[in-house]
């Protein structure tokens, strides 16, 4: 526990209280207690900051984002953005016995794609009437980040005793994916006589030159001549106006793959990352025009869907979902058996949140002991969104207690290990059943967006394509968009031997030949029902081809 320059002052103070009293010089004596006394003293003030029972070394930590930055456009919004750099504030208090202590902050404990600047690693001096650090991080995914707390090292202010601690300072961000500049006022319209959908799908009204009567209102300025109502207003006494209806238009719905092979790739370039950019910027595009939107999320089923909205009411609703999209931690995506999720969230518990645990001596007893802890311990320090059945959503267990573990995990960032990819007919199956879920969807007919790596699909889309006819029949229109793999650019780049470069760009051109084929097959099985096919889109030009669909 003492540094060196302790272990240096203790050894002087003791030369020179030995060598006074051999050589009988008080003052030699006199100076080696002095300097003794201060170092026992010093050594107690840290010790009582060191106390169990008060918060580590007596300082607070809290850490949010900085509103009052300089860069006021990201700053001063609610929401960020990926690779947009965030602004926080640290702020540090310790009691007035401990000010003047030393703290170098070491490591932080964040979540996967978060990066944090140089500066986050300084050495300061803690102050009784505060302290301010200003951090600055980038997101690289569109997640809920989470900041848990500092690996920090406490010293003295001279130097003579030193500890390891950490200061948890929680600090959750929610980064947004990328917005892409998308029209959807290019859109074609829905045909007024095309077939009706059915079931519970009902086409939504609205005002406008249609030929359906929507009321009888007041003329007021502006009204056409041929729309006054002449024998309600000789009844009524004032002029009245007939105001039509017509059926919406630009109703959209996205069913969006979440599967293992769209997890692949660089983090923030892989596929799921080109996904969420879309869904979020159709959201986006959708809520500007107040135009219903819909999600549904399906891998090999429909993992999660939301109801059509209009609005940021249907943006919000999206970006919930997106979000949400890499926590997953239901039994059947994310299967672990029960000894291993305990032995996850316990790890996590001991080494951040410095939790003791009962030991393990082998014995079913100690372990059931253990597991009960675990849960207790995981239950009390669930946020409040993860106690609200209404703001959780399902379970992600059966069990109780797992539902707990799990749902632990999703609050705080645990990366559980993802399920393997399923085989090419269950992950059309749930493609299929994200057609039906927007076929019996509200506010219809959709122009319904199907998004997907589609990889080695080709030979086992039949389904897909029967459920794109069946959907075309009842008055939607499909567009199915494949996103590019994983970038393979950084493989060349790696390489420094030329006989290794030239196999990896063989490699490569075989890639791009295989897909190639691949796409041309999806591409004339969606065109023979009617649906479009669109590989790796140029966002300027994604929307303009519903014109011709």
């Amino acid at each position: 526990m003492l540094e060196a320059r302790g272990r240096l002052l203790l050894t002087v103070a003791l030369g020179l209280v030995g060598a006074g009293l051999l050589l009988g010089v008080p003052g030699a004596v006199l100076a080696g207690v002095v300097l003794l006394i201060a170092m026992l003293l010093e050594i107690q003030r840290i010790r009582a900051a060191l106390a169990p029972m008060l918060p580590p070394c007596g300082v607070t930590a809290t850490l949010a984002v900085d509103r009052d930055a300089e860069d006021t456009e990201i700053q001063r919004g609610v929401t960020h953005r990926v690779n947009a750099p965030i602004r926080l504030r640290l702020q540090l208090q310790v009691p007035m016995a401990f000010d003047g202590l030393r703290i170098d902050l070491q490591k932080w404990w964040t979540s996967a794609g978060l990066e944090l600047s140089d500066s986050s690693r300084r050495s300061l001096f803690l102050r009784h009437s505060g302290t301010r650090v200003a951090l600055l991080v980038q997101p690289k995914l569109a997640a809920v980040h989470r900041i848990l707390g500092v690996q920090a090292r406490l010293t003295d202010a001279m130097g003579l005793l030193g500890a390891d601690v950490f200061l948890p300072c929680p600090c959750e961000l929610a980064v947004l994916p990328r917005s892409l500049p998308l029209d959807l006022r290019r859109l074609a319209e829905t045909r007024r006589m095309s077939p009706r959908p059915s079931g519970s799908s009902i086409p939504d009204r609205v005002p406008g030159a249609g030929d359906d009567l929507r009321e009888l209102r007041e003329h007021v300025a502006g009204d056409p001549f041929k729309h006054i109502a002449w024998k309600a207003s000789a009844a009524r006494g004032r002029l009245m106006s007939r105001s039509f209806e017509r059926e919406r238009t630009r109703a959209l719905y996205t069913v969006l793959d979440a599967g293992a092979t769209m997890r692949d790739g660089q983090p923030g370039h892989g596929a799921l990352d080109q996904a969420m950019d879309l869904v979020h910027s159709l959201a986006e595009a959708c809520a500007r025009s107040h135009d219903p939107f819909g999600l549904a999320l399906v891998d090999g089923r429909v993992v999660d869907r939301r109801p059509v909205l209009e609005g940021l009411a249907a943006l919000r609703d999206a970006d919930r979902a997106l979000l949400d999209l890499r926590r997953a931690v239901a039994e059947d995506l994310t299967p672990m058996l029960d000894d291993e999720l305990v032995a996850t969230v316990a790890d996590y518990l001991t080494a951040v949140e410095r939790l003791a645990l009962p030991p393990l001596d082998g014995t079913p007893e100690a372990q059931l002991r253990r597991r009960q802890r675990v849960v207790m311990a995981a239950m009390a320090r669930l946020p409040e969104r993860e106690r609200s059945p209404l703001l959780r959503g399902p379970e992600p267990a059966q069990r109780q207690d797992l539902a707990i573990l799990r749902r632990y995990c999703r609050a705080m960032e645990l990366t559980l290990p993802y399920r393997p990819g399923l085989a090419p007919a269950d992950r059309v199956a749930g493609l299929v059943a994200g057609l039906r879920a927007a076929a019996m969807a509200r506010k219809g007919p959709f122009a319904i967006v199907l998004v997907s790596d589609f990889r080695k699909l080709s030979q086992a889309c039949e389904p897909l394509w029967k459920a794109c006819a069946a959907v075309r029949v009842q008055g939607h229109r499909v567009l199915a968009v494949t996103l590019r793999e994983a970038d393979d650019r950084g493989v060349v780049d790696g390489l420094a031997d030329p006989e290794e470069i030239d196999a990896a760009r063989g490699l490569l051109r075989s890639d791009a030949a295989a897909r190639q084929v691949a796409l041309d097959e999806l591409a004339d099985g969606f065109r023979k029902v009617g649906a479009t096919f669109l590989a790796d889109p140029d966002p300027q030009t994604l929307v303009t081809l519903w014109r011709h669909a």
